[in-house]
Formats: C-alpha cells, sequence, structure tokens
C-alpha cells in the first residue's frame, strides 16, 4: 500500500485506548490478485451449512450469547497445539480475507471496498453464529410484541470526538446521531423518581448501607454533604473525601502540561489517591469499585489519566484540559440504539452485502429482519462466513516476496485453506500470536498481555 493511500485511509493518526480497545488490524499481503471463475465459487459454497435453514436467526437465540458453545473449542484446540495439516484447500481467491466479523472486521472492509473499488473480492471469517462481535442483538417475544436489546456493547460514546474516518463511516452508513437528543429521554430516570446510588458492602466496609447520591456526571463522583456523613469510613477519611471533593490543589506543580498528562498516564488513581493527595487508605475503598462497570477492574489497575477525564475528584487545581472541557467535546452517554452497537453492525452489513437486509434509513435498520442466507453468496463481492474459525495466517512463500496470504479455518469440524492478496486480523489479540506465527516474538509477548474480564450487570 502506498504512503498516499495509507494516509487516505487514515493510518498515521494516533490511536487511543478508547479507539482501539481491544481489536487488532494486522494487514499481511502485496498485490491484488484476480477472483477465481464464478461456478468454483459456487461449487464452494453449496456445502450444507446452518445460515441456509430458513428458521436461523441468533437474535431469537436465549442462552449463552457472548462466546457460546461452538465459538471457542477450536480456538481452544489451537491455543493447545492442535494444528489442521489436512485442511481442503477452497477454490477461492480474494482482494482481502478479514478474520472476525465484528465492528472492527466489518469496518476494516467497508474501508477496503471504499478504497480498493466496489468490485474487490472480500470475505470475512467469525467463528460465532452470529456477526458484530460484541455488539450483538437480543430479541424477545411477549405475545405479539418484540423486545429488542444489547448484549454487548451498548452506546456511541462522544461521537463527534471521532476521527474523521471513523465519524465519517458512520454518516455514510446513515447515522445521523443528532437525531439521537430527539430519541432518547434523558429525563426518563428522574421523572420515574430514581436516582444513582452507590453500595458500601459489609464485607469492606463492616455493613450494608445502600446510599443514594452518585453525582451528576454519568461517571462523576461527587458524594453531597449528607452522604458523605453517612459513609461508614472513620473521621479522618472523611475529612479527607471532603478535601479531595472540594479543595483546588494542584498535586503535580511545577511540572509542564504535557509532563502532568506522562505522570497520570503512568500511575494508577490508586497511588495518586496515596502518594500525592496523601488520603487516608479507606478513601481508597471508597473508589475502588467504581470503574468495574466500564473496564471490570479497580482503581488499583486504571490510569490517573483516565480518571481525570471521567471526572473523578482530586483533579481541580491540576489545571490540565481535559476532553470533556469543550462544550462541543462534553456529550451525553444518548447515541444509543434499542439494540446497542448491533445496528451500527446490521448497517455496515446492508452496506456490505445490501440484499441482506431490507431498508434504507438508520431507524427501519432497528425492525427489519436480516436474511442470513445471503450473508455467503457466491454472487456477491462481499461473503460473511460465519461459524468459521481461523487457525491460521500466514505469507504464502518467503514473507518479503509473497503476493498472498493463506488462511485456514475450521467450519463444522473440518479445516478449509482459502488466499488472499491482503488480510486483515481483526479479532481477539489474545489469539493472534498463535494464529500468526509469522509474528514477530516480541510483538506475540505483547499481545498476551491482553486479557478478558467477565463484566455482568443487570
Amino acid at each position: 500500500m502506498s504512503k498516499e493511500r495509507d494516509h487516505a485511509l487514515g493510518m498515521g493518526s494516533s490511536i487511543t485506548r478508547r479507539d482501539f480497545l481491544n481489536g487488532c488490524a494486522l494487514t499481511v499481503g502485496a498485490s491484488l490478485t484476480a477472483a477465481s471463475p464464478a461456478w468454483l465459487e459456487m461449487m464452494a459454497g453449496a456445502e450444507t451449512v446452518p445460515e441456509k435453514n430458513p428458521n436461523y436467526y441468533p437474535p431469537a437465540k436465549t442462552g449463552m450469547r457472548g462466546s457460546h458453545d461452538g465459538a471457542w473449542e477450536v480456538a481452544h484446540g489451537m491455543r493447545d497445539g492442535q494444528t489442521w495439516p489436512d485442511a481442503t484447500a477452497n477454490q477461492e481467491s480474494y482482494d482481502l480475507i478479514v478474520v472476525g466479523g465484528g465492528i472492527s472486521g466489518l469496518a476494516a472492509a467497508y474501508f477496503f471496498r471504499k478504497f480498493a473499488g466496489s468490485n474487490s473480492k472480500i470475505l470475512v471469517l467469525d467463528n460465532h453464529d452470529d456477526f458484530g462481535g460484541h455488539a450483538k442483538r437480543n430479541e424477545f417475544r411477549s405475545g405479539q410484541r418484540l423486545l429488542i436489546g444489547y448484549g454487548g456493547t451498548q452506546s456511541l460514546e462522544a461521537p463527534h470526538r471521532y476521527s474523521k474516518e471513523a465519524f465519517g463511516m458512520l454518516q455514510e452508513l446513515g447515522i445521523e446521531v443528532d437525531r439521537f437528543y430527539k430519541y432518547f429521554d434523558q429525563n426518563l430516570y428522574k421523572n420515574m423518581g430514581l436516582k444513582r446510588a452507590t453500595f458500601f458492602d459489609k464485607e469492606t466496609f463492616g455493613v450494608d448501607r445502600l446510599l443514594p447520591g452518585f453525582g451528576t456526571h454519568y461517571l462523576g463522583l461527587a458524594y453531597p454533604p449528607e452522604i458523605l456523613a453517612q459513609i461508614p469510613i472513620s473521621e479522618v477519611a472523611r475529612k479527607d473525601l471532603v478535601r479531595l471533593q472540594e479543595t483546588k490543589v494542584d498535586y503535580l506543580a511545577g511540572l509542564s502540561a504535557e509532563e502532568k498528562r506522562r505522570k497520570l498516564r503512568k500511575i494508577s488513581y490508586k497511588d495518586f489517591l496515596l502518594q500525592y493527595v496523601k488520603v487516608d487508605p479507606e478513601v481508597v475503598k471508597v473508589f475502588q469499585s467504581a470503574p468495574h462497570g466500564l473496564y471490570a477492574v479497580g482503581i488499583d489497575a486504571v490510569s490517573a489519566l483516565d480518571c481525570l477525564e471521567m471526572d473523578y475528584p482530586g483533579f481541580k487545581g491540576i489545571k490540565l484540559e481535559s476532553h470533556e472541557d469543550s462544550p462541543e467535546q462534553a456529550e451525553p452517554y444518548i447515541f444509543h440504539f434499542p439494540d446497542g452497537n448491533a445496528s451500527v453492525a446490521r448497517l455496515l452489513v446492508r452496506s456490505l452485502i445490501p440484499g441482506a437486509l431490507p431498508g434504507t434509513t438508520m431507524e427501519d435498520v432497528v425492525t427489519s429482519r436480516l436474511n442470513y442466507a445471503r450473508l455467503d453468496n457466491p454472487e456477491s463481492a462481499v461473503r460473511i462466513r460465519l461459524n468459521s474459525t481461523a487457525v491460521r495466517a500466514k505469507h504464502v512463500g518467503d514473507p518479503q516476496e509473497a503476493k498472498q496470504v493463506e488462511v485456514t479455518y475450521v467450519r463444522s469440524g473440518k479445516a478449509h485453506k482459502v488466499r488472499a492478496a491482503q488480510c486483515v486480523l481483526a479479532c481477539y489479540n489474545m489469539v493472534i500470536p498463535y494464529l500468526c506465527p509469522e509474528m514477530p516474538e516480541k510483538q506475540k509477548e505483547a499481545l498476551h498481555y491482553c486479557v478478558k474480564l467477565p463484566l455482568v450487570y443487570t
């Protein structure tokens, strides 16, 4: 790929933790190759597959709908050293193979087609029975009423802060984010007499106590005086909590703005509280579990800079402008389809494979029923192959001179090999070291740091 094309794709842009939390885009490959004959494509797609069943509809399934049974067993075998040397070579050839059919993988296919041309042949492989990855859609029937919910990623957080490329993609898909100001009732909980609360558990604080008043910011942690008096901590800790919340002290005085950012990025919020604010250790207990709902870890593992961005107390006097300070950046948490970001994934599929999902707007995508039988159509330039776990991605020949990448995947217990000019691994980071043997050892080691934690809420 040329430098000009890289720049057009936004590959020179910095990527923050929020931009790219647990996806990986590894580009492997070289020049484009010609497509295989159409009749061979049709033979390759002729096998009996579950998606062709007219009753196949994953959003309506119940039970464990994350890494469900059937989605993880092959990958665990790969981890444990299993190989598939007798994989059948498919008579298919693509311009791009994407491993992972979540939003990052579908977006990779979208941008590749945009820059390489609408006739580009693209194959998206995913080990789950549905596309979307963490952007999962759940449907329920109560009598004649259809109920729609999200089974994973919920909202487009602060979309106006997105890169030009990402925000442009949303617009091209037909998502007009400002419409959510009309669609989302920001006063719903208030009108129902509901408010936020904090539960102090007996194991940590010596007593079980539920206290309302969690702050006005959606993650802000500011306790009103009447609540502060009831928090089950010592008076010394209570005074420190008041000091933390109300005083404007620059705990990093003498450092430049950039030096402050570097410092806060390197230390946890817990260390910031103990070493710089010098609060009583009981204050740490008050905030320890606060980021669980977003990070699945406590303040001992979340950077002080991230906590500054989330409006945690202790930063009023540091005078370090956060992204939230400018009015255009301080966006409410309302950019939310009924099925969460599954609608974003569905809109991407509608764009890539128009015949799969009827409709034309961001509104009708919510209730339109997707035809899964059309996802892996030999006549389509873009194909999405579900229930297919990739187990190997490597260059064909010397990596320095190779013009193709070969991807091995397992589907219905059978291993297949397929080739493309280029490949993007948009799957779990922790899988890539096993999937891509040619990756440098240092990069494999870094990817092993990626660990998933369960997040359960009601």
